[in-house]
């Protein structure tokens, strides 16, 4: 969800921050794409993203291209097929585009960067906060299910508040490894408890948050 929950559901994270802050690359890559998207779609309708960068990224998936999109810019420092390195300036926060307040919004793409209905999670795709590592995982119904739109929270030793949605829906793709249905980011190294009630059960499992790497678990309700 976005906004806590007032809006519907998109594809990738929005990271809210001031109006000009500096968007750097995730990786090396080449710039696939640099302007706005007032006449080439790349969402559902156009003059959705605004000012966005597309950065086709050095790193493959099993062969397969991978593209950064980065929107609603207010400033592009870049130009299509320049090459950039990890950390070079891309542009700045704004809030061109369907954007409500300055932010940046960030997806992953596979294969083609155009296609809205290829987007992965991005927070399994970045390195986390020095010292901090993320937590993915499923929730499951009865028969194995993926369960839409189901709160998970994440308990930790600091009393941090943290929760997160399950993807509302099938178009929503995780990654063909992990098969997840839930990310959480950002969580500094410690153990942590994600649980979830569903049905009347409280489903809970233990997490080792390390620094730099995807700690993973599974919810699922015992079958009758």
């Amino acid at each position: 969800m976005t906004w806590d929950g007032l809006l519907a559901p998109h594809r990738g994270v929005d990271l809210a921050n001031d109006e000009g802050t500096p968007v750097v690359a995730i990786g090396p890559g080449t710039v696939h794409y640099a302007g706005d998207d007032s006449t080439q779609r790349f969402a559902f309708i156009k003059e959705f993203y605004g000012n966005l960068v597309i950065l086709q990224l050095d790193q493959r998936w099993n062969e397969r291209p991978l593209f950064a999109l980065y929107a609603h810019l207010s400033a592009i420092e870049v130009e299509s097929g320049q090459a950039v390195a990890a950390g070079e300036l891309l542009g700045a926060v704004g809030q061109s585009g369907a954007a409500l307040a300055p932010h940046l919004h960030l997806e992953i793409r596979i294969d083609d960067p155009a296609n809205y209905m290829m987007v992965r999670n991005p927070e399994l795709w970045y390195s986390p906060l020095p010292g901090a590592g993320v937590l993915a995982g499923r929730v499951l119904d009865r028969q194995g299910r993926f369960v839409p739109g189901q709160l998970v929270e994440i308990i930790c030793p600091d009393d941090g508040r943290r929760w997160v949605e399950t993807y509302w829906n099938q178009r929503t793709l995780p990654d063909e490894v992990m098969s997840e249905n839930f990310v959480f980011g950002d969580i500094p190294e410690m153990e942590c408890t994600a649980q979830a009630e569903m049905d009347g059960v409280m489903l809970r499992q233990p997490a080792q948050i390390s620094a730099q790497h995807i700690a993973f678990v599974v919810l699922q309700l015992p079958a009758n």
